[in-house]
């Protein structure tokens, strides 16, 4: 499994980059909406990358945070096609409840959305980082 988004904070270990053993150092809180790569579950243990560093953590944990392991299933090729219902209408689409704006930076594709105690940055590339602000003063410029 490439990524995992965690729903939940949890504590893991830092492990030895090489070796994959835990390093004496006390457990670390992996925030809510940390973005987990190379994720990997071996027995009762789960493996991860947390900002390129290598964490571990038992998989109870793991699994309460994170929606589980997904399995994959074809379907059969011989199954009849479903018989079409009768015609219900779509409801209309929400508009989108998170607007983001460009911002004008030397980072490419930068953009801001106001949340809840200040606004959330995001890439294009994938990154996103929280800038508090609580009553969104902030105009977008670097000071």
């Amino acid at each position: 499994m490439p990524k995992q988004t965690l729903n939940k904070s949890i504590s893991a270990r830092k492990l030895h980059q090489r070796t994959m053993t835990p390093l004496p150092e006390p457990e670390v809180t992996i925030p809510y909406g940390a973005i987990l790569e190379n994720v990997r579950q071996d027995r009762d243990t789960v493996t991860f990358n947390y900002l390129t560093e290598p964490y571990g953590c038992p998989r109870d944990i793991f699994q309460s945070a994170a929606a589980p392991f997904a399995k994959v299933e074809k379907p059969a090729a011989t199954a009849p096609a479903p018989e079409p219902a009768a015609a219900i209408p779509e409801p209309e689409a929400e508009p989108a409840k998170l607007q983001f704006e460009a911002l004008s930076s030397s980072v490419e594709g930068l953009s801001r959305a106001k949340v809840p105690g200040g606004w959330l940055l995001a890439t294009e590339r994938g990154g996103v980082a929280f800038y508090p602000d609580a009553r969104h003063v902030w105009n977008g410029e670097s000071q």
